[in-house]
């Protein structure tokens, strides 16, 4: 008698049977795919990511949830895994969002449309591929705040040391990170350690409110420069570094204002140096010349930083003089041999042996008498009005008989406006002239003499109450100060160029003069 042929369902069913047939294992539970696998799963089968590197809210979290209620499916696989020994899977990369979102619309309707849900199963490989997973998905969406991304990859630097039995230098890490598909530049780096392991102690509030990097790294540059100035005045870096926390705790808020943290920390340091207020505050402006790891990594400096042009010296640009010696300067007796300006001869070459074989037949002139600091105040006023007036600054300068001849007041139009006005590039060049025609005529470091001959002075007035910061900021941007040396070797114009060598050679000339006359240029 011929056996019964199986029908379709008795097949399938047959074939479904785990450990083929044997009664002795039929409680094991069965193994996962060991290759990527489409499956389909039951919501309570799946857990959230234990270590979801995002720790805020979704801000797209009531959108995506329209989008899931409306079309009752979701567009995208949800990618699972699960450890070894775990019943439940666990979310592998993003997803933790989509997931609660049909928990909370399973119980809201009891809809069975949202009680399963496809999935694409990878097999488990370590904790540091899941985090890394997640991190890049979370990097590739622009949800996660800066201190989120810094906290993600300081636990993955803690797993790779505990892998390897010992730390890792940034440089390695970089590397364990790119091995997990993260890539991230060695600046980068530095400024998520900075934040993670500086400054979340003290801002927590404002990191976790979505504090930026550009404030981060403008915070870096204030912390060292604080050092450099507890350190010329005999304080060590701890003791600069408890008043730097102390000032930035006593500020923190979700809406956390740099501007008042700064003011802060100027206040408490020249407490604690016994320094004025306005000195701390020149000094705070002065950049350290050494980055507080002791060495800078070449890998890890910005990309406006290039050595060769930072040492290459650009010919300053003088009016020739009656005696045909460029490098003359007010002040200096015997310009023509002077050892730095040299005569004109090659470095190095030997002085004529012997004098020229025919006398000149006319006398040598006479050299011309140095200018006095008046002439010079004229010289350099009628310079920055020229670069003045190129930028649309020529009703906010104006000459005036202290300092270096001019101040310069704050623009005429507030930021928003002068943004929607002009393009991006000229905005910047606008930006770059102000601050820089404002810090060479040192208005900063004497508003009181300004006030008294120009008493209506914006900005002289806003430097005497203090809130300089706030004032500026609603009328001009600040620029990106470090990369001053990019934008003058690649990106000023010739013209402005030359204005400005032969501008702040003239500064130096009246300094020079002054101090040979004795004066003090801002008594008159």
């Amino acid at each position: 008698m011929g056996k019964k042929q199986l029908s379709s369902e008795e097949l399938r069913s047959r074939l479904t049977v785990g450990h083929f047939g044997d009664s002795a294992a039929q409680d094991l539970p069965p193994g996962d795919p060991l290759t990527v696998t489409q499956m389909v799963l039951e919501i309570d089968r799946i857990r959230p990511y234990d270590g979801n590197p995002r720790r805020q809210r979704n801000p797209q979290y009531d959108e995506i949830k329209a989008s899931i209620r409306a079309q009752k499916r979701l567009n995208n696989a949800i990618e699972v895994t699960r450890r070894p020994d775990d019943d439940l899977y666990m979310v592998r990369a993003g997803g933790n969002t989509r997931l609660q979102i049909l928990q909370e619309l399973y119980e809201e309707t009891g809809d069975e449309a949202y009680r399963k849900v496809h999935v694409l199963f990878h097999p488990w490989t370590s904790d540091q591929d899941v985090l890394g997973a997640h991190l890049i998905e979370n990097e590739m969406r622009g949800t996660m705040t800066l201190i989120d991304r810094a906290l993600a990859v300081d636990r993955l630097r803690e797993m790779f040391e505990a892998q390897a039995g010992e730390s890792l230098s940034r440089k390695e890490l970089q590397r364990q990170l790119q091995d997990i598909g993260y890539t991230a530049s060695l600046k980068l780096l530095r400024r998520f350690e900075y934040a993670a392991k500086t400054l979340l102690p003290s801002i927590p509030q404002a990191l976790h409110g979505g504090l930026g990097g550009q404030a981060i790294e403008k915070l870096r540059d204030l912390h060292r420069s604080a050092h450099a100035v507890g350190e010329s005045h005999g304080h060590t870096q701890d003791a600069v570094d408890m008043v730097f926390e102390e000032a930035l705790t006593a500020t923190d808020a979700p809406d956390w204002d740099p501007g008042a943290a700064r003011q802060e920390l100027e206040r408490r340091l020249a407490e604690e140096l016994s320094l004025d207020l306005r000195t701390v505050r020149m000094e705070l402006d002065t950049p350290p010349t050494q980055d507080p790891e002791g060495t800078t990594d070449p890998a890890d400096m910005p990309s406006d930083a290039d050595p060769g042009a930072m040492v290459q010296q650009t010919p300053p640009v003088h009016d020739a003089s009656p005696t045909g010696t460029p490098g003359a300067s007010p002040g200096r007796s015997g310009a023509a041999t002077d050892p730095v300006i040299g005569d004109g001869a090659g470095a190095g070459d030997p002085p004529p042996s012997s004098p020229p074989a025919a006398a000149p037949t006319e006398p040598a002139p006479t050299p011309a008498a140095a200018p006095t600091v008046a002439d010079l105040r004229r010289r350099i006023c009628t310079l920055a009005e020229q670069i003045a007036a190129r930028y649309h600054y020529a009703d906010q300068i104006q000459p005036v008989d202290i300092g270096y001849g001019y101040v310069l007041d704050l623009p005429g139009e507030t930021a928003e406006e002068a943004e929607a006005r002009m393009n991006a590039v000229e905005n910047d060049y606008r930006h770059w002239t102000w601050w820089l025609l404002v810090s060479w005529s040192q208005i900063g470091l004497h508003p009181d003499r300004v006030l008294q001959t120009c008493p209506t002075h914006r900005l002289a007035s806003a430097i005497h109450r203090g809130d300089e910061e706030e004032v500026i900021a609603r009328h001009i941007a600040e620029p990106p100060w470090r990369g001053l040396g990019w934008m003058v070797s690649s990106c000023l114009r010739e013209r402005d160029f030359a204005d400005f060598v032969a501008l702040v050679q003239a500064c130096r000339d009246l300094q020079h003069q002054a101090d040979a006359d004795g004066l003090d240029p801002w008594e008159g």
